[in-house]
């Protein structure tokens, strides 16, 4: 038997530079929520969640580079599947169970993450245009983040960096007015700035600061890793793509936030806790503030779900066309569209899945809202701390594999001990309440189905795509 390449219609391609990479990691971390989570932080804790701003920012910035070593060293689809795979030692099976565990894992996660992100999207896009429900929003913002999907990356990329500027902007804007004085809020000071509030005072505020607010600021950097593949220059584009897109969202943080608190403003007593944002614009610029405020909710919601549209179905693709995703359903998780080259069954499926999610709990209760976001946010920062541990291990279970992108081993050490220590300061009295609701809804699911999917894996469609040279059998 003859020995060929696999075509190239059935393949990812290799389209991204470094700012391609900068706005995936910045447009799916400067999401709604972080508007939310970013006033709610400087109106209750002062200067002190300005610190807790930068401590933040190392601690992802750290993450980014252990995600970067890791991407570049297996730039593959997969992610979390190709890492886990690789790192754990022993045979093809025990890889294979690791790597499809740790990808369903990230996956479920963010079933629950991404909902309630889609969720804050569509209510900023209820008061923006005055019509419609969350639900139908919901769905609209879906579709529309997943066209470009399905058009190819080179569509998407085109799309994020327009998002990007707009709604990177509109924060620079609101922080210059405050500082410059032209808002109907009158002139900015230092005197002005709030001093935080007796719950975030000291080291211990700063600690809460930083895993209840601030974190938030930062977190999804990491969902460049899937993109490695279609990545020219993967060992130059994504960490320079992380280092950069870390840096400007903690400066956009920083100035927007100080040149709004510096006002002469009872923040505090006077926004709301659930769309801080608008009340600010209302309140700097009347109702063409909102309108703003509204404009930037919706566009860091479409430009975080066009990424998120992008990352995770590629994670089960990079499973499926080893034949290791329920079986059969393997060759359709598998495909690229031949003339987009995207993985477009895994979009679809991925988009129904998520925006399920996302309607069941806006019909439910406000307090099952939180448990879902909660619930998505303890196992996310363990992810992260499984980050670390993957580049750990790694240069011991393979010392000798080329890594164009390499740490000194400090970096991930350090960044798994901050990283736990902020998860469990940040649960601190309630890791039983989102424990148990983590290992119901995301941990069991994810054990199931990699359990089945290892029993009745797809033997006769497994390419093996960790192989330095792919060949097909015909």
């Amino acid at each position: 038997m003859a020995k060929v390449d696999i075509e190239k219609s059935e393949s990812l391609v290799k389209a991204l530079g470094t700012w391609d990479i900068f706005a995936a990691g910045v447009g799916l971390v400067v999401a709604a929520s972080t508007l939310v989570s970013d006033f709610q932080g400087w109106f209750g804790g002062g200067t002190n969640f300005a610190i807790a701003l930068v401590a933040s920012g190392v601690l992802n910035l750290l993450l980014g580079l252990s995600a970067a070593e890791l991407s570049t060293t297996y730039p593959k689809a997969g992610a979390l599947y190709d890492y886990g795979a690789a790192a754990t030692p022993g045979g093809h099976g025990a890889k294979t169970i690791v790597g499809v565990f740790l990808a369903l894992l990230f996956y479920f996660m963010f079933a629950f993450a991404g909902g309630g992100e889609t969720t804050a999207g569509a209510s900023g896009a209820v008061g923006l245009f005055d019509a419609g429900s969350v639900q139908f929003w919901i769905i609209v913002m879906t579709v529309l983040a997943v066209i470009p999907n399905l058009m190819g990356i080179e569509a998407l990329a085109k799309l994020e960096l327009g998002l990007l500027v707009g709604m990177l902007g509109i924060r620079w804007f609101f922080g210059l007015a405050g500082f410059a004085g032209f808002s109907d809020l009158g002139s900015w000071s230092t005197s002005n700035i709030p001093t935080a509030i007796e719950d975030f005072a000291g080291f211990a505020g700063i600690v809460a600061l930083t895993g209840g607010f601030a974190f938030w600021s930062f977190v999804g950097i990491e969902f460049v890793a899937p993109l490695a593949e279609e990545t020219k220059d993967p060992a130059r584009s994504i960490p320079k793509g992380i280092v950069f897109g870390i840096l400007a969202i903690l400066a956009t943080s920083l100035f927007m936030g100080y040149g709004v608190s510096g006002l002469g403003q009872d923040w505090a007593g006077t926004v709301s806790a659930d769309a801080p944002q608008l009340d600010v614009g209302i309140a700097m610029f009347g109702t063409t503030g909102r309108v703003l405020m509204a404009l930037a909710s919706v566009l860091a919601t479409f430009a975080s779900m066009t990424i998120v549209y992008a990352a995770m179905p590629r994670i089960l693709y990079g499973i499926s066309r080893n034949g290791h995703f329920l079986g059969p359903l393997s060759r359709w998780f598998g495909h690229i569209h031949p003339k987009y080259r995207t993985p477009w069954v895994a979009i679809i499926v991925t988009a129904v899945f998520y925006t399920s999610v996302a309607l069941y709990y806006t019909s439910a209760a406000e307090d099952a809202v939180i448990t879902q976001i909660f619930t998505a946010a303890y196992v996310w920062i363990l992810i992260y701390a499984i980050y670390h541990v993957l580049v750990l291990v790694s240069r011991f279970t393979n010392p000798d594999v080329d890594r164009p992108f390499k740490l000194p081993l400090a970096v991930p050490a350090v960044g798994l001990v901050m990283t736990l220590y902020v998860w469990y300061k940040a649960f601190e009295g309630a890791h039983g309440d989102f424990g148990s609701s983590a290992v119901k809804w995301i941990l069991i699911p994810s054990v199931v189905i990699t359990i089945v999917s290892y029993v009745i894996r797809d033997s006769a469609n497994i390419v093996d795509h960790l192989e330095e040279e792919v060949h097909q059998e015909i």
